[in-house]
């Protein structure tokens, strides 16, 4: 998780800064004034999109795999929260599973903001790209890994265990 988190720090830096710089490129210093009125929606929002984040896990997860939602759980560790399947499933629906809050939760309100000009969507779409670090470090961990393994999410850890299939003789 420090890992992560320092990586978070990082993406913050890189992706703050250069959506920064094209929002006001676009739109110049004047949704800035706004910031007293939209604060207290980017908290309430922040809170609301983290609990998203890991239900858009765990619905992708569960899309994909077509189970229950019993197969799901949810919890705190240190430096932030989690969603757990308890199915191992295909590196491919994992991955998908994984990086889907990033794609929704992230990317999208970020597009949506430069279309419509909106420094709340901005923010809420770096906070929320910022926060998958986590997820891209354990995509980018199993990525050199066959496309015919099963990953089976750690239950209390950020990551996953690999499994490889094995030939009998």
């Amino acid at each position: 998780m420090l890992t992560a988190n320092l990586l978070a720090v990082a993406l913050f830096v890189v992706v703050g800064a250069l959506s920064g710089i094209a929002f006001y490129a676009l739109y110049g210093a004047g949704e800035l004034d706004s910031w007293k009125t939209i604060f207290p929606w980017l908290l309430l929002l922040m809170l609301v999109g983290i609990v998203v984040h890991e239900l858009v896990h765990g619905i992708t997860w569960l899309l994909l795999t077509h189970r229950g939602f019993s197969h799901l759980s949810f919890g705190l560790l240190p430096g932030g929260v989690y969603c757990h399947i308890d199915v191992p499933m295909p590196k491919k629906q994992y991955v998908i599973g994984a990086l889907m809050p990033l794609l929704l939760v992230g990317i999208v309100p970020m597009l949506v903001a430069f279309c419509i000009g909106s420094l709340l969507w901005l923010l809420l779409g770096i906070v929320f790209i910022v926060s998958a670090a986590g997820d891209m470090m354990i995509v980018w961990a199993i990525r050199k890994e066959p496309a015919d393994v099963l990953v089976y999410d750690h239950p209390s850890e950020a990551g996953c265990y690999v499994y490889h299939k094995t030939t009998q003789s």
